[in-house]
């Protein structure tokens, strides 16, 4: 099951917080490309969470971390998926399948965990990959767990995976950033910023993906009303033209689409920009430790997953032209005029 297909929203509630976008000024840097130092985007993500009341935190002994497993036929991915995340431990699993047909509910009934601790099974999970989302997060945020995330059948894992998945909120902190989402699998087209020991992303997606608490109910609350959530081609490549002044128009996974023409993205598409006005940041592995069964990603995506060789290598995409006042959705931002719909 892949994130980015489908449709079909359950009746979310909860309530909607508004948010306030003010002016990040950026400050003219003359110092070298060097990750290790503070970039322009890293001061940027800083001051989104100053004005947010957002503190860098890292995972304590003790805190609980669960994954909700969605699954939809597809058996032999499912069982791939399964043997890989099970290569590690220290992680519960809820199981939600949607599956039509018998032999992937046969495998949640019978499947020997070795590692990783399986909770509960829910059966009759359907109605597209947006309700398998919610479903998944809003259980694991009523069993009380501190980061709850989201795998699908279709991703497999190599060993040290989970080990390397969480370093990633401690590497952020150690930097001055509250990561609120982070991901074990990296795409080159998704890296805004190589830093030393995880990237900085333009978009994680709901395939592979771990919220922190604060930012999964804070993406639960955007569910209930799902415009919010959404985005085109267009509009997500200008807000990252307007908060971070990068040029993302030649972001390869949008090769099929006329660049003229803004076509709508699924509601995932809409996760990291809306933690990153929230003052959380999305992280990722360096290199990807997680790859998709599913489909060729130099095909598919044309691109290719993060390598190691990408470590510390700094900002992955040119800067804008020229930037100018602009108020878009009766919201003060900063766009830049050659990337106007």
């Amino acid at each position: 099951m892949h994130a980015r297909v489908g449709s079909g929203l359950p009746g979310t509630g909860g309530r909607m917080s508004a948010m306030t976008v003010k002016k990040i000024s950026r400050k003219k840097d003359s110092r070298s490309n060097n990750a290790s130092k503070p970039s322009e985007i890293v001061e940027i993500i800083r001051a989104l969470q100053k004005q947010n009341g957002i503190k860098p935190g890292v995972p304590k002994r003790g805190d609980r971390i669960g994954f909700s497993f969605s699954s939809k036929d597809r058996y032999f991915f499912t069982l791939q998926a399964l043997e890989s995340l099970d290569t590690e431990g220290g992680f519960d699993l809820i199981w939600n399948d949607g599956s039509a047909e018998a032999a992937v509910p046969a495998l949640a009934a019978n499947y020997k965990f070795r590692n990783a601790r399986l909770v509960e099974i829910n059966r009759g999970v359907t109605g597209g990959a947006e309700r398998a989302v919610c479903f998944g997060l809003s259980r694991l945020l009523e069993l009380g767990y501190d980061y709850v995330g989201l795998i699908e059948n279709d991703i497999l894992f190599r060993a040290g995976w989970f080990r390397r998945l969480m370093e990633v909120f401690s590497r952020g902190a150690a930097e001055g950033i509250a990561c609120g989402s982070a991901t074990a699998r990296s795409f080159e087209s998704h890296v805004l910023e190589y830093r030393n020991g995880y990237a900085v992303q333009a978009d994680i997606g709901a395939g592979m993906v771990l919220f922190s608490r604060a930012a999964a109910e804070i993406i639960m609350e955007l569910y209930a009303n799902p415009s919010s959530l959404q985005m085109t081609t267009h509009s997500w490549q200008k807000f990252h033209a307007d908060l971070f002044g990068l040029d993302l128009r030649s972001f390869a996974p949008f090769w099929a689409y006329p660049p003229a023409q803004a076509f709508p993205c699924t509601l995932d598409w809409g996760y990291t920009p809306s933690l990153y006005l929230n003052g959380y940041a999305s992280l990722s592995t360096i290199p990807s430790y997680a790859t998709d069964l599913e489909f060729d990603v130099e095909k598919f995506f044309h691109t290719r997953y993060v390598s190691e060789e990408k470590n510390n290598t700094g900002v992955a995409y040119p800067r804008v032209a020229s930037v100018v006042r602009a108020t878009v959705g009766g919201r003060s931002s900063r766009l830049d005029t050659s990337l106007k719909a």
